[in-house]
């Protein structure tokens, strides 16, 4: 059994090609996912037996393998060479549109589930924008996202920058995890508060171990976790980590001076941030679109379902598979080894933040559905990674049996990347169409958007541009059956949406209500329309 196990991986990607519907998190194509699964089955064959028959070079393995450092050079030109470029992937075309219309209404595009990546995205799209770069937000998502990628490499190399030697190919660890393509630049508000995400889980691990810091511990996790929550208010669930930090490792005599200090600091770091993008900033916050009011909690007649347990289980193997194996390996086949892991304080705060993350992807309703969930459901990968990653530069003897499958999953990882770095023409034309709309409702709108209260600019901005873009879009579309009512109707719902808002009738929630509900019916029809048709007028 404990020989079998390393089968696992390859066995599992094999078997799954032949699946009637393939799953989401095999994005390649078939034939490669067979040929590379097979190929790394006769190589881990072979590195057991020859394990089994004590030859020389399985023995002094570690003498033969690269350094981590090059490992990962290597790693990031690919990660360069092949950014995301796949829109199902994420919140694709919507949050390029979102990015782009706000960056150009407003300065810079905002919401409060994601203060500080959505504000940096747009700051350096600005920037980029004035050095003569095109103001697509994708070279701006994707230059953050792989500087994100070079701050997560580091991290990891950093951690296992003692022993080298005997630390060997231990980047693998995070190479082999899915959730590592969120920084191959990746169009996402994911990607930096991974970096941070990973700072902090550095920090907590290297201060936890000596309890004459607990000061510093508490107050720095504190404000890493706030400033973390300031990126993506996912980070929120971390609370849960500086609860379990309190309680562990503040004194006794001192856990009440101890709680309201950190309270206070992350308070500070937070209250003004939100204070002022929901009162005094122009355009205030929109807070008919904010999680942080509205959180989308799964239904609780779901919560324990087959279809749900199968959702976390894909975002589990999506990005953090091997890992997750590693783990498991250790815990079922070397126990000793692994108690003695885990009651170290170190390895206790990553498990709590697992837990933690664990809980969110539990109770968060993923309205998008796969594979464009899959990064939001998914940030227990990272701290799953670390505590493998830990757990393996820790061990007196690195087992070279865990080195094929580590490199069957940075393999497979790559193949994901290669895969998802290709365009969808229709979607291409779709976005160049969506931006050239863009501007030319800034064109026609933004000065009477400029004129109204700085509460209604964002919300009526959202929705009078959804309708714009619904006319004209429709417009450019291939003849088909209701393409002509669909624009009546869109023209109808922006004349009674700008009116709506003049005579202050959307006050009341009730034809606010009413009025959304008969839209929602018409974008969906929109939507289903982009689905079944084709531009074929794109300079309409």
């Amino acid at each position: 059994m404990k020989t079998a196990f390393f089968y696992i991986p390859y066995l599992f990607v094999f078997l799954s090609q032949f699946l009637q519907t393939k799953p989401w998190f095999f994005p390649g194509d078939r034939n490669v996912y067979i040929t590379t699964s097979i190929l790394f089955l006769f190589l881990q064959f072979i590195i057991l037996y020859l394990k089994s028959n004590n030859n020389r070079f399985v023995i002094n393995w570690k003498s033969y393998t690269p350094p981590n450092w090059i490992i990962a050079i290597l790693f990031f030109v690919g990660l360069i060479i092949f950014p995301v470029r796949n829109m199902d992937w994420g919140d694709g075309l919507l949050l390029l549109e979102t990015n782009l219309l706000e960056t150009k209404l407003f300065g810079f595009q905002f919401t409060l589930d994601e203060i500080i990546e959505t504000v940096l995205h747009s700051q350096v799209s600005n920037v980029l924008s004035k050095l003569g770069f095109s103001d697509d937000p994708r070279i701006s998502y994707t230059f953050l996202s792989q500087v994100a990628g070079i701050g997560v490499i580091f991290g990891f190399l950093w951690t296992a920058k003692e022993n080298l030697k005997s630390n060997s190919l231990s980047i693998l660890i995070l190479l082999s995890s899915g959730g590592i393509l969120l920084t191959f630049g990746y169009a996402e508000n994911y990607t930096l508060v991974t970096a941070s995400h990973l700072l902090l889980y550095i920090f907590i691990s290297e201060y936890v171990k000596n309890p004459k810091d607990n000061k510093l511990l508490l107050y720095g996790a504190t404000t890493l976790v706030a400033i973390s929550m300031l990126f993506h208010l996912v980070s929120g669930y971390l609370v849960l980590l500086l609860a379990y930090l309190w309680y562990e490792h503040s004194p006794k005599e001192k856990k009440i001076k101890h709680l309201l200090l950190c309270g206070l600091i992350g308070f500070s770091i937070l209250i003004p941030w939100f204070v002022y993008f929901l009162f005094f900033h122009d355009p205030a916050i929109d807070r008919n679109s904010t999680h942080l009011i509205h959180p989308p909690f799964y239904p609780k007649n779901r919560l324990v379902s087959l279809n749900h347990i199968k959702e976390i289980l894909s975002v589990l193997y999506w990005n953090a598979s091997v890992a997750t194996l590693f783990l498991l390996h250790q815990i079922i086949f070397y126990q000793s080894e692994w108690k003695n892991f885990i009651k170290r304080p170190e390895s206790k705060v990553i498990a709590v933040s697992i837990f933690a993350f664990f809980l969110h992807g539990f109770f968060h309703n993923p309205q998008l559905g796969f594979p464009a969930d899959w990064d939001l459901m998914g940030f227990y990968w990272l701290p799953i990674v670390f505590l493998a990653h830990q757990f393996w530069i820790q061990s007196k003897e690195n087992k070279i049996e865990w080195v094929p499958p580590f490199l069957f999953g940075t393999t497979i990882v790559m193949i994901s990347a290669i895969t998802l770095n290709r365009t969808n023409p229709d979607k291409e034309i779709l976005w160049d169409v969506t931006k050239t709309t863009i501007q030319s409702y800034l064109a026609e709108n933004k000065k009477y958007i400029d004129s109204l209260p700085k509460e209604d600019k964002k919300f009526f901005a959202k929705g009078d541009f959804l309708f714009y873009k619904g006319v004209t879009i429709t417009k450019k579309l291939c003849d088909f059956p209701t393409k002509n009512e669909i624009i009546r109707k869109m023209e109808s719902h922006r004349k009674d949406w700008k009116q709506g808002f003049e005579t202050g009738s959307f006050l009341s929630k009730e034809k606010l209500g009413q009025f959304l509900t008969e839209a929602t019916k018409t974008n969906i029809e929109y939507i289903k329309s982009l689905e079944v048709n084709k531009i074929c007028h794109p300079k309409i």
